[in-house]
């Protein structure tokens, strides 16, 4: 069983974690090198993370979200978690990691998130 699944959904990326295990085991980085290459393969990528099945994160799916995040923004991207649950919401509340991370409570507007705003 795959750590995380991927749907195109028009220029975005949606990406569902299917367990909290493969995100947060230190040892697994082939699961982090496969997250950062979706960015490297997508010109101003734009990833809407469902984080509904992540129930918490270590240390080492801290680093690997953050070290995610870094990635697009260094490719002109953009990146939104949705679905997090609050357990891992207060966590990322305790650490101010809910000021460098983009979260929306599901995907309709996660990836309204991803989206330019609209000029006039």
């Amino acid at each position: 069983m795959s750590a995380f699944s991927t749907q195109d959904r028009d220029d975005a990326l949606i990406v569902k974690f299917e367990a909290a295990g493969g995100l947060n085991d230190f040892r697994n980085n082939a699961l982090r090198d496969a997250l950062y290459e979706l960015v490297q393969n997508r010109p101003n990528p734009l990833l809407a993370v469902d984080l509904q099945k992540v129930d918490f994160l270590s240390s080492s799916g801290v680093a690997i979200l953050v070290g995610l995040k870094r990635r697009v923004d260094t490719h002109n991207g953009k990146l939104v978690f949705y679905h997090v649950q609050p357990v891992v919401r207060d966590l990322l509340s305790v650490m101010k990691l809910d000021r460098f991370f983009t979260i929306a409570e599901d995907e309709t507007p996660a990836l309204a998130a991803l989206r330019p705003l609209p000029t006039a």
